[in-house]
Parts: C-alpha cells; structure tokens; sequence
C-alpha cells in the first residue's frame, strides 16, 4: 500500500487533520510526516513534531497522497520554493488542504483560477501576490458563513478543500478519496 505524506510547518494546526490521521490509522495506512528540515516543528497549540523526513528526501512513487494541514501563519512555507516544489510533486496525487493551506495549492499552480475553500477572505491575501484570477472561484471564510457549502468541502480534481470547522467532514471525504470509507458515525455525523 502506498503512504501520505503530511508536511508541516511552523504554527500547523494540529486538530485540523487530526480526524484524517486517524482514519488513515485505522485503516493502517503509513503516514510519514515531512518538513523542510529535521528539526522539530512547532504548532500552533505548542505541540513539537518531529518529522521522519525532509522534504528534499521524498521518492514521490511511495506516495499516493498528501495532506497540508492550515497554520497560524503560513507565511514562511508559502514563501519557501523548495516547499512549493515538494507540493508540485503530487500534482497528480490525492491532495487534502484544509484552512489557509489551499493558498499553497494556488501559489503552486494547481488551483490558480479553479473552485476551493480557504479559511481566508480574498481581501485579506490580494496583497500578498494572488491575482483576482488565481482566487476567482475561492470560497472563503464569509463567503462559506454567509452561504455555506452543503458537504463543507469543495473537491477539485484530485484536490479537496476545506474552512477548520469543516474538519471532520473534510477529513471523511479525504479518507474516501484515497478508498478508505470510515462510517461518518465513528466521529459523531
């Protein structure tokens, strides 16, 4: 069976992929958890990760899928190259992204101009380098509260999106992706 991989980076979001690992445990399915360095990660709750591997250490035909959990500030990753590359990698892969990490999937070309969730308003990163084309069909953060979307995730292609408080059902639709099918119930659905 072929692995996810999870990157982190400063100020992840723990609880936000937590439902996604554990549904990947119970199916044991082997997660291998990726940084740009060996170094331990902290996030945003003060958890320190260690991670298995760096980034430049991935041989991408182990892996089927990928998950890229939001962060308090996303800010560096999404600044670093080497970072978006190893995202490139799984451009034909099952990717789960949920909070402001969509936002990597834009900058890394497989979302610009496509439907996503981001737990971010539009307004809020224009400045930051996105075009009004890349963020045309974003449903952000008072965007999904002022009509929310009925699944709570948008599912592009082999990519699916998500706000944190969508994280159960985000993380339910990851694991059918990728063909582990967990009764909504196990997690109070």
């Amino acid at each position: 069976m072929k692995k996810t991989a999870v990157l982190i980076y400063n100020s992840f979001c723990n609880f936000e992929f937590s439902v996604a690992l554990e549904i990947l445990a119970l199916a044991e399915k082997k997660v291998v958890i990726f940084a740009h360095t060996k170094e331990a990660v902290k996030s945003e709750d003060g958890l320190m990760v260690l991670p298995n591997q760096t980034i430049s250490e991935i041989n991408i035909d182990e892996y089927d899928s990928l998950i890229l959990p939001g962060a308090m500030d996303i800010r560096e990753a999404i600044e670093n190259e080497e970072v978006i590359e190893f995202i490139r990698k799984f451009e034909n892969k099952a990717i789960g992204a949920i909070s402001i990490a969509p936002l990597m999937l834009v900058k890394a070309g497989l979302l610009s101009g496509k439907p996503f969730m981001a737990g971010v308003n539009k307004e809020e990163i224009m400045e930051e380098g996105f075009t009004e084309q890349d963020l045309e069909k974003m449903v952000g953060w008072d965007a999904n509260l002022e009509s929310p979307v009925k699944e709570g995730y948008i599912i592009t292609d082999n990519i699916i999106t998500s706000i944190s408080y969508n994280f159960v059902k985000w993380g339910l639709a990851f694991g059918r992706m990728i063909g582990i099918d967990i009764p909504p119930e196990t997690f109070g659905i």
